[in-house]
């Protein structure tokens, strides 16, 4: 089920990220329902942790009525 963990391809298209530079970054990613992902996004925003207009837009997996949001924070060196 996890075979993606172990090298395969993930079951989803993750956005690919620009590499700008050699900076280490992390990512967040929200998957799921639309309203969902929608909402975590904004409780995310209102508890001043993530800016809900540093995300990605929402977009679709392979599975019906599932979306998903990344969202990348580089780090210092």
């Amino acid at each position: 089920m996890l075979s993606f963990l172990e090298g395969g391809d993930p079951p989803f298209n993750v956005p690919d990220v620009p590499k700008d530079s050699d900076r280490p970054s992390n990512k967040m990613v929200l998957m799921g329902d639309p309203e969902w992902v929608k909402g975590q996004i904004y409780r995310l925003h209102a508890a001043g942790i993530i800016d809900q207009s540093l995300w990605s837009r929402l977009l679709p997996t392979q599975n019906p009525g599932e979306v998903i949001a990344t969202y990348l924070q580089r780090r210092g060196r």
